[in-house]
């Protein structure tokens, strides 16, 4: 199967004839939606300057058709990125989104997408990504798995290597010092550090003295800093061999955003000022000198992201793919699934098994020494997903027909 440029910006696909003779079925039908609201203890505290998390709280979608074909999903909206709160989510999903879907026939994997794109208007997604991207993925799970495909034959050639990065938290700097021997000991090659307090040039200094100087460090404010701020913070850590700068100034500060763009010298991330294509087309005349932090659930889902990353190659601002604090490994295995297909200046995710007190997926998506991972061979998502864990953390549990 293959992309090709098709009329009005849509996308034709070009399936391998050969790999629906293997399905047993020829269409596929949606019949039922299980909503769970989940609420799981993280093992340790995340910080960053915008917040502090404990637990993850995240919506799982559950996908039935009517050839009991299941297929699940996930998002976590974060209000105090996007605006998004769980309850006025989950409302959109019951009475507007899942009333648009339920019942549609999909009669071959060619219509997936564009059924997807009548399901889920930009509207949707701008309002509500989170549950967008839950709904999304779930749909693509059950696709791929009616016409044994994974989710990334549905966007294109699997061309691309999987390396993940860590990402380590503001922490204090005897905590900060351990995770970093961890890091280095796995043989990690890419790391972020969360900055944004008085000790960001002390846990610098450590990074580089204990990772070596061939490790690519790079760091995220999360807005913690005014533009004037930002310039004269990026300079003194250019000692330490930065290679970017994600979100320094608050997401509404456009102009303190192009500002320190323009005055730097490495690139700088949008994350929280870039979650919409509206968001990313005042961004992108910025070219290189911007890099574009996709997460799915942000974005509102594998399409919605794919837009943006499209957008921002037209005008050569590359992307990296973020992920959400408290993801179970169903949103990593979209996340994985949509790195396999896109060219990625950085990948994040898959850390549930060091964040999570427990996952509803056995085995959990990960990665191994250096950051490398395989994908898996099984198709839609390539999850087993425990439904007795689902029900254990669920918190709201709410099935319609």
């Amino acid at each position: 199967m293959r992309p090709t440029s098709g009329i009005n910006g849509k996308t034709q696909v070009i399936f391998c004839e050969q790999k629906l003779e293997r399905s047993p079925y020829l269409y596929m039908h949606l019949k039922k939606i299980d909503i769970y609201r989940l609420k799981i203890p993280l093992c340790m505290p995340v910080k960053h300057f915008l917040a502090e998390h404990h637990f993850a709280e995240n919506i799982i979608v559950k996908i039935t058709t009517r050839q009991d074909v299941t297929g699940f999903g996930e998002g976590v909206p974060r209000e105090f990125v996007t605006g998004e709160k769980v309850s006025e989510s989950i409302a959109c999903l019951e009475n507007s989104l899942w009333p648009r879907a339920k019942g549609l026939p999909i009669a071959h994997p060619a219509d997936v997408l564009d059924t997807l794109s009548e399901i889920l208007s930009t509207e949707k997604t701008d309002r509500v990504p989170a549950v967008c991207c839950a709904l999304e993925s779930a749909i693509l799970d059950a696709a791929g798995k009616t016409w044994n495909m994974s989710v990334a034959d549905f966007f294109g050639p699997k061309d691309q290597s999987l390396c993940y990065s860590a990402v380590l938290p503001l922490t204090p700097p005897d905590v900060f010092n351990g995770l970093l021997r961890q890091t280095r000991d796995v043989g990690m090659t890419q790391v972020k550090i969360k900055v944004g307090d008085e000790l960001d040039l002390e846990r610098l200094k450590s990074a580089r003295r204990i990772l070596g100087p061939d490790v690519d460090i790079r760091v995220d404010a999360n807005s913690a800093w005014t533009s004037g701020e930002a310039t004269g913070q990026i300079e003194k850590m250019m000692a330490y061999g930065i290679s970017s700068v994600e979100q320094p100034v608050g997401a509404a500060d456009l102009d303190g955003f192009l500002h320190v763009a323009e005055n730097t010298t490495i690139p700088i991330v949008a994350d929280e000022s870039m979650c919409t294509h509206t968001d990313a087309e005042q961004l992108a005349k910025l070219g290189e000198q911007v890099i574009f932090n996709l997460r799915l659930s942000k974005c509102g889902g594998i399409q919605a992201a794919h837009r943006i990353y499209e957008m921002g190659r037209a005008h050569g601002v590359a992307s990296q793919l973020g992920c959400q604090v408290g993801e179970t490994s169903i949103l990593a295995a979209a996340g994985q699934q949509f790195a396999l297909t896109h060219e990625l200046r950085h990948l994040e995710g898959a850390y549930s098994r060091y964040l999570l007190k427990e996952d509803v997926v056995d085995p959990p998506v990960s990665f191994g020494p250096a950051g490398s991972a395989t994908p898996s061979p099984w198709p839609g998502l390539g999850l087993v997903v425990n439904e007795k864990a689902l029900d254990r953390l669920a918190v709201m549990h709410q099935a319609i027909s």
